[in-house]
């Protein structure tokens, strides 16, 4: 039994760099859609940056290639415990152990740096510019300016709802659920506003009116945007945990710690999405000794 609990620990390891390194796959898919749907933005605004620096060239297939070393080299480690599983001389095994430990720390690390290099994301910016490229065109520069609500009631109206879809995508493609707007003040588009604060708030408003938002003070300091719905990040924040075996009860820390879109939920919105998957059956609330909120998930 003592020369089993090594091998299922280097076993458990292995695995969860298996998993990594599917996260990391998908992750890359994303990086490269993404990078197809900004590389006519960033080819557009390039001239108007004249402190843009060029990125050094990377081969088309670097970041796979390097993913199928990785792979390669856990395909070696998965035969090594095998092998390792039935060897009878304890010196053998005990050879067999520090290499796989050496191994599997050495991955470890070079997961986490192609994992950093993956995760590098395009400036929300930029993303922003695919969509509405009106946003650095000089025939458009009156949209930084409110119009007149009295005198022109219609074009305020269409300001208002044009400048709320760019505020609900800035957000999205940030990964923001809370605006600060003092932080909105000095980030593009926004920054260019000839009264900035006046009509972010403008634009706030109306993404409240459309049910998309909420202020989260009196002050309205911060914005609240639902770029998904509670339950969309119920389903999200289920199948995460399914995925990753998280059967024990989940704390609200392990999901800050999941590096995952919805780890930045505020907290009153992942207590509100623990009853949601309770009250489907999905999970089981539990209050631990401390008195904090935790969620157990049922598998089906």
């Amino acid at each position: 039994m003592e020369r089993e609990r090594p091998r299922e620990q280097s076993d458990q390891k292995l695995e969860a760099l298996r998993r990594e390194l599917t996260e990391l796959r998908k992750k890359k898919k994303q990086k490269d859609l993404m990078e197809k749907k900004a590389s006519l933005i960033i080819s557009a605004v390039q001239e108007e940056k004249q402190h843009y620096i060029p990125e050094p060239e990377i081969p088309e297939d670097a970041e796979l290639i390097s993913l199928e070393k990785l792979e390669s080299r856990l395909n070696k480690l998965d035969s090594a415990l095998i092998e390792q599983a039935n060897q009878a001389d304890q010196q053998i095994y005990k050879q067999h152990a520090q290499y796989i430990e050496s191994e599997l720390n050495a991955l470890e690390q070079e997961i986490n740096t192609e994992k950093t290099i993956i995760e590098e994301k395009i400036a929300p910016f930029e993303l922003l510019l695919k969509e509405y490229p009106w946003l650095e065109e000089k025939r458009f520069e009156y949209m930084y300016s409110i119009p007149d609500k009295k005198k022109n009631k219609r074009d305020f109206e269409s300001w208002r709802q044009e400048w709320a879809k760019i505020l609900f995508d800035y957000a999205k493609y940030a990964i923001f659920h809370i605006l600060y707007i003092r932080k909105l003040n000095s980030e593009k588009p926004f920054s260019k506003f000839t009264n900035r604060e006046e009509s972010i708030k403008e634009i706030a408003e109306e993404l409240i009116d459309q049910k998309l938002a909420e202020w989260l003070s009196r002050k309205k300091e911060q914005l609240r945007v639902y770029w998904k719905t509670l339950e969309g990040w119920a389903d999200e924040i289920y199948k995460w945990a399914y995925e990753f075996g998280k059967l024990g009860p989940i704390l609200i820390y392990e999901i800050r710690e999941a590096n995952e879109e919805f780890s930045n939920l505020p907290k009153d919105d992942l207590e509100a999405i623990f009853k949601i998957l309770s009250k489907d059956d999905r999970g089981e609330i539990i209050k631990t000794d401390d008195g904090q909120i935790a969620l157990k998930i049922k598998v089906e």
